[in-house]
């Protein structure tokens, strides 16, 4: 069965793929070889199914799934046309030579993981500032509440045990200014907490791990590698006198593994066998958004009933994946034991976080805007979620292999092993298609870059990338994802068997 819209040939197989999926491909790949251009009408469902000899419905679902997407829009009372967002660059269509020369463009297409600020509930936001100033606390307006605003600590207290099963009173809240100035603060506590080892600690920190973890801890410090497996963050794999591990049990990030509860248990043993010297920070990483079932994972700081390994962990929370990044609000859970000891650091260092936003925080919570907010955006970014993986099995399952997420804000996706770029260079392949696709102003998060300690070409190292689905609109998700399928088709071969 044929069909043509201008110098575009529509030829459907039989025993190929679904009808509708051929078309989708079909006009795709017009618009990348130039055969459709931008604003070129196409024949109607109607007249299509009717020239093909196909169901209507079959035309329709096809249409429908590219104007979803945004590669064609559709006009009232006139048809349906190519969307004026170009799908492909040209240049990436063509095998031009590998390298990982920089390029100077501004880059405008990306995935991030950070909060769909577009569908942020402004309006109860704004009530939430106004009814927070009506009459302003004397105390916020003379920068007191070191800690943190009292109304807002106890709404803390209250999420965290009725949504999170996390039992804690607000005198062991410090609200701070992001996850990034937790770690600071911590430090700076535990080090005073470690007496005259805090020199001598050594910091664990998870390979692969979040980049801004490894940059709030001061360059000076030791620092090792907890290796990720299919239970979780490893134990140090040696002693030290002194030693410090910062973990994402709920959802590890990049790798998204869950900690098992045998793994739970040997972290909650090994503090109990190395106390006092022994300290677990435990981030509660990407645990608001869980989109099959509940999280399974109790925090550390509650799992065992003795007072060693709790007074050994530190919880901290941030707001802003939820809310929005520019809030740049935290906090962190302390045991009562070392309550003093973080408000004397905190003296030390000075108090970072904003004071005069926190009590419209506070009201946004108290009036259950927060609640509210959490759910819908759980469904909204499990909808975005599912497109990005469709837009993935469409596209990419010839080079890469991935896993559905079942929480998260992120899909990892992997280069296969039976994939080799055309030339080979001394640069991690992720990193380098990541350079060669800046040339489409394209910015990608390769895996690789998320390493420390492990050498790019070690069995250690994997290669892929995390695709923020989060924050992006369907439209420029699909763009990207076009971008690198070319990008793919033109410079990825099989390995010769041997």
């Amino acid at each position: 069965m044929k069909h043509g819209i201008g110098s575009l040939r529509f030829s459907l197989d039989d025993e190929g793929a679904p009808y509708y999926q051929q078309l989708i491909e079909q006009i795709q790949q017009g618009i990348v070889s130039g055969a459709l251009s931008v604003g070129d009408k196409l024949p109607s469902s109607r007249l299509l199914a009717g020239s093909l000899g196909v169901s209507r419905s079959t035309t329709s679902r096809a249409y429908d799934q590219l104007i979803a997407e945004g590669i064609l829009t559709s006009e009232e009372k006139r048809g349906v046309f190519v969307a004026a967002l170009p799908m492909v660059n040209h240049r990436t269509t063509s095998s031009h030579p590998i390298s990982a020369s920089t390029h100077k463009t501004p880059l405008t297409w990306a995935f991030d993981a950070g909060a769909d600020v577009s569908v942020f509930p402004t309006k109860e936001w704004a009530a939430s500032m106004r009814r927070s100033w009506l009459k302003p606390d004397f105390t916020v307006l003379e920068g007191g509440y070191p800690a943190g605003y009292p109304a807002l600590k106890d709404a803390i207290v209250d999420y965290l045990y009725r949504v999170r099963g996390l039992d804690c009173s607000a005198e062991q809240i410090i609200v701070t200014a992001g996850s990034r100035d937790s770690l600071l603060l911590l430090q700076h506590a535990i080090t005073l907490l470690g007496g005259s080892g805090g020199s001598s600690m050594k910091w664990w920190l998870e390979e692969p791990t979040y980049p801004p973890i490894r940059q709030a801890i001061d360059s000076s410090a030791k620092a090792g590698a907890l290796l990720i497996d299919e239970d979780g963050p490893c134990l140090p794999d040696s002693e030290y006198a002194s030693s410090v591990a910062v973990v994402t049990p709920n959802r590890q990030y990049p790798l998204g593994v869950s900690m098992s509860a045998a793994r739970r248990q040997q972290w909650l043993q090994a503090l109990q066998n190395n106390s006092p010297n022994w300290w677990l920070i435990e981030d509660d990483y990407d645990n608001e958004f869980v989109y099959q079932g509940r999280s399974n994972v109790p925090f550390m700081q509650t799992a065992s009933m003795h007072d060693q390994p709790r007074d050994r962990v530190f919880f901290v929370g941030s707001f802003s994946k939820v809310l929005f990044r520019g809030l740049r609000l935290g906090f962190i859970v302390a045991p009562k034991k070392h309550i003093e000891t973080l408000h004397k650091s905190q003296r030390v260092l000075g108090s970072s976080a904003s004071l005069p936003i926190q009590p419209a925080v506070a009201d946004f919570m108290i009036q259950g805007h927060f609640d509210r907010h959490v759910n819908r955006m759980r469904r909204h970014y499990r909808l975005k979620r599912d497109v990005l993986l469709a837009l993935l099995e469409r596209h990419l399952a010839t080079w890469f292999e991935w896993k559905k997420p079942r929480g998260g804000m992120h899909v990892l996706i992997e280069l296969k092993s039976a994939f080799v770029p055309i030339v080979q260079t001394d640069v991690a392949l992720d990193q380098l298609i990541a350079e060669e696709l800046k040339l489409d102003d394209v910015q990608l998060s390769p895996l690789s870059d998320h390493y420390i300690y492990a050498q790019k070409e070690s069995n250690n190292c994997r290669f892929g990338f995390l695709l923020g689905f989060s924050g992006p609109k369907e439209e420029e998700m699909t763009y990207i994802v076009n971008i690198l399928q070319n990008w793919s088709r033109a410079n990825l071969v099989k390995k010769k068997p041997y």
